[in-house]
C-alpha cells in the first residue's frame, strides 16, 4: 500500500511545544503539501530583548540555503548565452592567480573546484563579529598560491567558490547581486519580503534578532562580521520560503535544463550545484541547509509527496532542527521504515591521523553513544554490529571502518566522496616536539602570522592574526609533530598543525595543509 502524506496540525504542534516559550529564542516552521500550505508557526521569541514572538511572517537568515539562489543566479545569466558554467571562473576575474585555470564554474557551484576557503580563512583568525569590507574576501582569495586539492579530486564545503560566483553575476549583469536577485527571482516569485542583506549590523525591519548561547545561561547577539552575499546572506519568512518550494515543483524562473543541472549529483553525498538530491528512508528529497553565527535553517521538499518544509531558527540547536525536520517527516508521512537502531556495543574512542591529507578523526563517547569529531564538530553517528561507522548528519556519506588488534583499535579506514583514506591511531608523545618552538609564523600569501608562545608551566599557546583581528589557541600534542589548536573563547573554533623543521601546516573541515613558515 502506498504512504500518503498528510499534514496533522497537533502533532507537528506536539513536536514544537518545548520551545513555545517566551524566554528564548525559537522556530518559524511552515509545512506545505501539493503547493497548499497546510501549517505555519513560529515558537519562541523573535528578540529575547522585546515581547515580540516569532511568525512566519517575520525575516530571518537561512544562510547557506542561499546558495541554490545564488547558483540560479548564475544559471540565467548561462541562459542569456553570457557565460558558460564549464568556463573557467578566470575568463572572468583576471585577477585570480593561475591556479585557477584549471577550475570551472561548474566545480565552485558543486564544492569540488579544490580552491581554499576565503571566509574559512579570515574567521580562523578574527573570529565572527569583525568587520570587513565588500570585496575583501575576493582580495584574499586573488592572493593564495596554493589549493586543497586537485579540482575534481575530491569534496570540500567552500563558501570562496560562492564569493567568486557572486562577483561573476555582478560583473556580467551590471548589477548588484541584491538587485539581480529581487528583479530576476524574488519578485517574479512574489517573495516580497526576501532580499540580500549583507551585514548583521544593517537594520532591516521584521527582522529577528540571531541568538547565541552563553556561558552565563543567558544569550549574545550574533554577528557574523565580513559581508556575506551569493555564499549566505540572503533573509526571507517561512511564507516566502513556502512560495518558492512551491515554485520549485513547477518552476517559471530558470528553464527545465536549468533546474536539471541544478539537482543533478556532483558528490556521492547527491551534492549537485546550490542543491542537495537524495534519498530519505526510501523518499527521495531534494534539500539545502544553512548556518549563520546564531542561527539556522532547512529548506527540504520530499519529491513524490510533493511535501514542502521549511524551518528556520534564530538561536536553537542545529542538531535539534535536523531532528525536527525528521520528526516532521514521520509525523506527515506514517508507516516510514524505521531508523536503524545502533548496536549494543561500546563506544570506540580514540584519535586517528592520516599521514596522505593531514585529516585528523577523533572518536568519542557522547551521551552513552558513539560520536565522531571531524574539523572541530562533534557529530552523532551510527554503528553496526561490525563496528562500521557513519556519521548521521551534514553533507557527508563518510563511512569509517576499524582495524583491530585484540581490543583495541589501530586504525581506520574512511570511505568519503568515493575517496579511501587510511588513518593510524595516534597518542600524544613522551618526548616533546622539539620543531614547535616560540617565536612568529607566516603563510604572507594567505595573511595569516602566527605566534607562539610558552607559558611559566610549559603550556604553548598560538594566537593567528591577520588584517581583520586576532584569537588565541590553546595548543595540545595529540600525536607525533601533531598538535590540536583550540580557541580560548566562546566561540568554538579548532585547527591541528603538522610541524616540521621549517614551520608547520594548519588544517581543519575547510582548510587543508595551508603552510606557515618559521620568520626570521
Amino acid at each position: 500500500m502506498a504512504l500518503e502524506a498528510k499534514i496533522d496540525s497537533s502533532a507537528l504542534d506536539a513536536l514544537f511545544a518545548p520551545y513555545d516559550s517566551s524566554h528564548s529564542p525559537g522556530f518559524a516552521v511552515g509545512v506545505a503539501l501539493k503547493g497548499k500550505p497546510g501549517y505555519r508557526r513560529g515558537f519562541g521569541m523573535a528578540s529575547v530583548e522585546l515581547p515580540v514572538t516569532l511568525s512566519p511572517t517575520i525575516r530571518m537568515r537561512i544562510g547557506s540555503t542561499s546558495k541554490h539562489f545564488c547558483v540560479l543566479s548564475a544559471m540565467l545569466l548561462a541562459e542569456a548565452g553570457k557565460l558558460s558554467i564549464d568556463d573557467s571562473p578566470r575568463r572572468f576575474l583576471p585577477e585570480l592567480p593561475q591556479w585557477a585555470d584549471a577550475i570551472t564554474i561548474r566545480q565552485l557551484m558543486a564544492h569540488i573546484s579544490g580552491m581554499r576557503d576565503s571566509l574559512d580563512l579570515m574567521l580562523l583568525a578574527a573570529g565572527p563579529g569583525k568587520s570587513a569590507e565588500a570585496d575583501d574576501q575576493f582580495r584574499l582569495l586573488a592572493s593564495l598560491d596554493s589549493v586543497n586539492f586537485a579540482p575534481g579530486a575530491s569534496w570540500n564545503y567552500n563558501n570562496g567558490g560562492y564569493v567568486l560566483l557572486s562577483v561573476i553575476v555582478e560583473r556580467l549583469s551590471g548589477m548588484s547581486l541584491a538587485d539581480f536577485m529581487r528583479t530576476r527571482i524574488f519578485e517574479p516569485v512574489g517573495m516580497c519580503d526576501t532580499q540580500l542583506r549583507l551585514l548583521d549590523t544593517e537594520l532591516l525591519p521584521n527582522s529577528a534578532t540571531l541568538h547565541v548561547p552563553n556561558s552565563a545561561g543567558g544569550w549574545t547577539r550574533g554577528i557574523f562580521g565580513p559581508p556575506v552575499a551569493g555564499e549566505g546572506g540572503i533573509v526571507s519568512t517561512v511564507d516566502d520560503m513556502l512560495r518558492w518550494l512551491a515554485h520549485m515543483s513547477n518552476p517559471v524562473v530558470g528553464s527545465a535544463a536549468t533546474w536539471s543541472e541544478m539537482r543533478t549529483p556532483h558528490a556521492t553525498h547527491g551534492y549537485g550545484l546550490g542543491l542537495t538530491t537524495n534519498d530519505h528512508r526510501g523518499l527521495a528529497t531534494v534539500h539545502h541547509a544553512g548556518g549563520v553565527i546564531g542561527g539556522s535553517s532547512q529548506m527540504l521538499k520530499v519529491i513524490d509527496h510533493d511535501l514542502d518544509l521549511i524551518l528556520i531558527t534564530n538561536g536553537q540547536s542545529a542538531l535539534d532542527m535536523y531532528n525536527l525536520v525528521d520528526a516532521i517527516i514521520d509525523a506527515c508521512i506514517p508507516g516510514l521504515p524505521a531508523v536503524p537502531t545502533d548496536a549494543t556495543i561500546p563506544a570506540f574512542s580514540g584519535t586517528f591521523f592520516s599521514p596522505t591529507t593531514g585529516k585528523v578523526l577523533t572518536l568519542v563517547e557522547h551521551e552513552g553513544k558513539q560520536a565522531m569529531t571531524v574539523g572541530g564538530m562533534t557529530l552523532p553517528a551510527r554503528r553496526d554490529a561490525d563496528g562500521v561507522i557513519s556519521v548521521a548528519i551534514l553533507p557527508t556519506d563518510l563511512v569509517v571502518v576499524p582495524a583491530r588488534a585484540g581490543d583495541d583499535v589501530v586504525s581506520l579506514t574512511s570511505h568519503e566522496f568515493g575517496n579511501v583514506d587510511l588513518f593510524d591511531h595516534v597518542e600524544p608523545p613522551l618526548v616533546p616536539d622539539v620543531n614547535l618552538l616560540p617565536g612568529r609564523y607566516e603563510s604572507k600569501a594567505a595573511g595569516l602570522s602566527a605566534n607562539v608562545t610558552i607559558s611559566q608551566d610549559g603550556a604553548l599557546t598560538v594566537a593567528l592574526s591577520n588584517k581583520w583581528g586576532n584569537t588565541a589557541y590553546g595548543l595540545m600534542p595529540i600525536g607525533p609533530a601533531l598538535w590540536q589548536a583550540t580557541a580560548v573563547s566562546s566561540y568554538p573554533m579548532t585547527f591541528t598543525i603538522e610541524t616540521d623543521p621549517d614551520g608547520f601546516r594548519l588544517s581543519n573541515g575547510r582548510t587543508e595543509r595551508l603552510r606557515f613558515e618559521r620568520a626570521a
